[in-house]
């Protein structure tokens, strides 16, 4: 007989996808037998914005609904790398002058619950990365160093509006990085925009034993990956049953999380949410057929 999805997996979801109130989103999240979150916003805020009270709160529902936590999400270097020019016009989440002092908020919230990964990026994508890539690795060494006193994990995600938005990007930041508490965060999916199949083009290139957490969601593309859209986790064009198969024979035992950042026509989404999940519970079934 073959594995649930859920006794094979660790997977969990961003919880915000379900509800900014974290009580209401572990009620859902339960529903579907989930025990694993990914902790984004809450209430209204990021996380790493998170008062001492409301950090006492969410440890408190954490316990209450029986949930770990998979990794911390921070904005750590979702800014512009000071010198350089973003291409596009984007708002430094956190000033690069304050990005030490993110990081020890983060890491506070990441002990009070439970969890040893944080989620981090390369700074605002400019014209060409490939040439900023050693001193960006600089910039991850010396976070790493920081990380490392605290006992936690960076999981870099592939994440197109930053300088790494590619599989192949991913794994070439990750070899200038010898630190090894530095690792992936596999987005399946958001290497598209830029060209690439992320399965099994984009993962190949990856060292798997540094992927420490993956983000799950449906891309459907117009020929030569042009005009891509986010959709449903089992309607992308990913073959996500190929890479959940891969995951088994490659004995991944880290987490996973459901991403749904769009809404379908007519749904809300909290409705366009359940619906992305419902769906990939079925392909990490067939995967595991």
């Amino acid at each position: 007989m073959a594995q649930s999805p859920l006794s094979r997996f660790k997977l969990g979801a961003i919880s915000d996808g379900f509800s900014q109130d974290f009580e209401e989103a572990f009620k859902i999240m339960r529903g579907y037998g989930l025990s694993w979150v990914e902790i984004r916003n809450v209430w209204g805020i990021y996380n790493t914005e998170a008062s001492p009270a409301q950090i006492q709160h969410l440890k408190d529902l954490l316990a209450k609904y029986e949930f770990k936590v998979s990794a911390l999400d921070t904005a750590l270097y979702k800014c512009a790398l000071p010198g350089t020019k973003p291409v596009a016009d984007e708002k430094d989440v956190c000033p690069y002058s304050g990005q030490m002092d993110l990081l020890k908020r983060a890491i506070d919230r990441a002990h009070a619950w439970g969890t040893d990964k944080l989620r981090g990026f390369t700074f605002w994508r400019v014209a060409e990365p490939e040439k900023h890539l050693p001193r960006i690795a600089e910039e991850l060494e010396k976070a790493a160093e920081v990380l490392k006193s605290a006992g936690m994990r960076l999981a870099l995600e592939d994440e197109g509006s930053c300088n790494v938005g590619t599989g192949h990007e991913l794994a070439g930041i990750l070899k200038l990085v010898s630190a090894p508490n530095v690792g992936a965060n596999w987005d399946v999916g958001n290497g598209c925009w830029y060209g690439e199949n992320p399965f099994p083009d984009g993962y190949d290139t990856l060292d798997k034993k540094r992927i420490w957490h993956i983000h799950v969601k449906g891309v459907r593309c117009d020929s030569g990956f042009k005009n891509c859209q986010e959709t449903f986790a089992d309607q992308g064009q990913t073959d996500l049953v190929g890479q959940f198969r891969a995951l088994v024979r490659d004995g991944y035992q880290e987490t996973i999380s459901l991403e749904c950042e769009f809404e379908a026509p007519g749904l809300t989404h909290l409705e366009t949410t359940k619906h992305s999940l419902e769906g990939l519970l079925k392909v990490m079934a067939a995967a595991l057929a």
